[in-house]
């Protein structure tokens, strides 16, 4: 993730055009590593929202278009910035010389100081990345990553010191370096060592892709070491280093923005040039750097940190599930000894009719079943016991057995239904597609007692609507498909019809599916599309042969007490589906 020095000079002019004398309004910390200030332009009159990420493989800053949430406790970080930073003007942005820093300059009025400038600086250090505050003297009111002395970290970012900027890494950038330096680090570098390395050890300021992009220009091969290096080869890696230089010089407007895209089509880097070391056919142009990063790398933080929170509940449903399959052993133990009952009450009445056959210490008693003629029964005695006391320990585990089990069958029933909960949830998570849908899956756990700690309320925000069953049209149909369990309670219970043709997979976790028919009768083509999109929406993904039951919603019922997403239906037809990759391709489903 290039977020260098020639990106940061890029971006610094572009959101200068963009921030410069604009006002602070709101200021919130959503997450321990970010930070986020809402501002206002006025003319032309504009609202923005700025961005700063401290995250050690994410870190960056821009302009953010998409949806931010408030929460109702800021961190004393966030509390310090809305003190002295809300209501400021943002005056200006500087970037020291090809450092990898920002900072940003706010005047704010402060009632025992009158008009104070501030200073905002933000390090994009990898895992040393932060975000400091300052005040008009360069003394550190606060850090994001606050860094008290130590012997092998020297620099002390703690409020009441005085900021001192990271140390430069090297001696050299592409703007102060002249040829006869770059002509004694050849001389004295090791043969061996390879360009690329020697590159990272003289000069600061690249990144590897950045590193790249300069060996591509000079035709100069990444594994290339020092002795293979001609006269002529050092004098184009030179050019095409200082090159750098100038294509900050010339400041194009606007400045060139570039997305990479994957294999899938899917942003996963950007540039503020167009890189020739990667495929043409692999980049895009964007509209700003500030729409790049929000695209690439922004967009990458969000899917990461979207899997670390579908893996986070996936652990606690797993726990629920083994200890609910532990349940579920125990309670067919108990089930078989209930069905032992009989034999239980036999064993106590032949110990009762040959009393006087047993003599305490007997271990067993073999007697004949007088209801199975010419059948021997061999009974386990207790020597402890007299015989009295044995039939009455047969007597008891029969009376027990009995009572309890209708009760252990309805335990038994609950805990199947827990289980197959867990499945449908275990599904959904595996198979849900936006953070909407994950926070929704989050609240039912929440709901359902299997997550503990509880989220806090969001502040000056509305309830988070519900989200929506998916929509697909075929033929001109509408065919509705629950993603997690809230919806296909919502999407059956509630937004269908009596008349509207239901499906879900024969005993398989998955989604409720639903055609938008009210009692018309259903093609053939719409049926098998519907049947699809039931079979990729379940556990059953990926497999063939896989049944589908389809019946009219009215015979759809959902008995009192039971999870979301269960539902009872009967007067079914079923369908056996090989699924259709292609028709699913048609359907826009990825």
């Amino acid at each position: 993730m290039p977020f260098d020095a020639l990106t940061i000079h890029f971006l610094a002019k572009e959101m200068k055009k963009e921030l410069v004398n604009s006002r602070i309004g709101k200021i919130f910390q959503p997450e321990k590593e970010r930070v986020i200030i809402e501002v206002f332009h006025p003319f032309p009159r504009r609202e923005l929202k700025l961005l700063f990420s401290v995250h050690p493989r994410f870190y960056r800053t821009h302009l953010l278009t998409g949806k931010t949430v408030n929460p109702a406790q800021p961190p004393a970080f966030c509390m310090l910035l809305r003190k002295h930073l809300q209501g400021g003007r943002i005056t200006g942005l500087e970037q020291p010389e090809w450092e990898r820093i920002i900072i940003f300059r706010i005047e704010a009025y402060q009632p025992d100081r009158g008009l104070t400038t501030f200073s905002l600086v933000f390090e994009a250090m990898g895992p040393s990345s932060n975000l400091i505050l300052l005040d008009q003297q360069g003394t550190i009111l606060d850090a994001l990553k606050r860094a008290p002395e130590r012997p092998d970290h020297p620099r002390i970012l703690m409020p009441g010191n005085a900021y001192l900027p990271p140390p430069a890494p090297a001696r050299y950038h592409p703007g102060n370096i002249t040829f006869t330096d770059w002509e004694r680090i050849w001389q004295l570098s090791p043969p061996t060592a390879k360009v690329a390395t020697v590159l990272t050890r003289e000069l600061f300021g690249l990144s590897p892709a950045l590193l790249q992009e300069i060996l591509h220009r000079a035709d100069v091969s990444p594994e290339a070491t020092v002795n293979m290096m001609e006269a002529e080869a050092v004098n184009r890696l030179f050019t095409s280093l200082t090159a750098l230089e100038e294509m900050k010089r010339k400041d194009p407007e606007p400045s060139p923005a570039y997305l990479y895209l994957n294999d899938q089509g899917n942003p996963v880097d950007c540039f503020p040039y167009q890189p020739t070391h990667l495929p043409a056919t692999q980049l895009l142009p964007a509209p700003g750097l500030s729409d790049a990063l929000e695209g690439s790398l922004h967009r990458s933080e969000e899917e990461a940190h979207f899997r670390r929170q579908a893996e986070r509940l996936l652990k606690v449903l797993a726990k629920a599930k083994s200890k609910a399959q532990k349940k579920l052993l125990k309670q067919q133990r108990e089930q078989e000894e209930a069905e032992d009952a009989e034999t239980f009450r036999l064993f106590g009445e032949l110990i009762t009719v040959h009393l006087s056959r047993i003599k305490r210490g007997q271990k067993e008693l073999c007697a004949e079943n007088y209801y199975q003629e010419g059948e021997q029964v061999l009974i386990p005695l207790n020597p402890a016991l007299d015989p009295v006391e044995n039939a009455q320990y047969y007597y008891k585990k029969y009376s027990k057995a009995k009572k309890g089990q209708a009760q252990i069958e309805k335990r038994l029933k609950d805990t199947l239904m827990e289980l197959a909960y867990y499945d449908s949830l275990e599904t959904a998570l595996q198979q849900t597609a936006s953070p909407g849908e994950l926070n929704e899956i989050e609240l039912e756990m929440l709901e359902a007692g299997l997550l503990q700690e509880k989220k806090q309320p969001l502040q000056n925000t509305r309830t988070p609507s519900p989200q929506h069953p998916a929509v697909f049209k075929v033929e001109g149909w509408e065919i509705l498909v629950g993603r997690n369990n809230k919806q296909n309670d919502r999407l059956t219970m509630k937004l269908a019809s009596p008349g509207d043709l239901w499906l879900h997979t024969q005993k398989i976790p998955g989604s409720h599916v639903l055609i938008r028919s009210q009692g018309r009768t259903v093609p053939p083509e719409v049926l098998l599309a519907a049947a699809n999109l039931a079979v990729y929406f379940s556990k059953a993904r990926g497999s063939t042969k896989v049944p589908v039951d389809y019946t009219e919603k009215r015979y759809v019922r959902k008995p009192t007490g039971a999870p979301p997403g269960f539902v009872l239906y009967d007067r079914f037809q079923t369908l056996i589906i090989d699924p259709d990759e292609l028709l699913l391709q048609k359907l826009g489903v990825k």
